[in-house]
């Protein structure tokens, strides 16, 4: 008697390329995750010096260097909480751009999220703002705005005080 043959299944011819393309793709799938898990070295933004100016009274001016200049202020002045005002800045450097500006609190912990600035002609920047509703009669904010200057990314901060007459008893 003849001993039976060992019964292996058969496989279709082309199915180990399934079984390979299947591999790939989690392979694929797992190094997409792990290079969006792993931060990314991010130069760090340097601040300059809070500007010597009043935001609520004046034009704030900004110096680098021989030729790069901005103008920043307020069309809307007084600037008042739960109030729109806009930010207008004039450069005279090509290589400036501002990006956005944000405000928060220095005595209480409230804030704007960053507003983009958008060009309002060749060297006009503008955007808009309303501060949070506050609590407080007065408070110190403090504006940062966010530029890039040669590609080079920069803070600029600014401080102005609000004063809420007739809310507070």
């Amino acid at each position: 008697m003849k001993a039976p043959a060992s019964i292996a299944p058969t496989r279709a011819p082309g199915a180990g390329l399934g079984d390979l393309l299947g591999f790939l793709l989690t392979l694929l799938a797992l190094v997409i995750a792990w290079k969006l898990a792993v931060p990314r070295s991010t130069t760090p933004v340097a601040t300059l010096p809070v500007a010597a100016c009043d935001l609520q009274r004046e034009t704030c001016q900004l110096t680098l260097g021989d030729t790069t200049r901005i103008d920043l202020h307020i069309l809307e002045r007084p600037i008042s909480p739960n109030q729109p005002f806009t930010i207008e800045a004039h450069v005279a450097d090509s290589a400036v751009r501002l990006v956005a500006a944000e405000v928060h609190g220095i005595d209480v912990d409230v804030g704007t999220p960053p507003s983009a600035f958008s060009g309002a002609g060749s060297d006009t920047y503008r955007t808009s703002l309303r501060l949070p509703f506050c609590t407080t009669n007065r408070t110190t904010w403090q504006m940062t705005i966010l530029l890039t200057i040669d590609g080079r990314d920069l803070k600029w901060p600014l401080q102005f005080r609000t004063e809420t007459v007739g809310l507070h008893g």
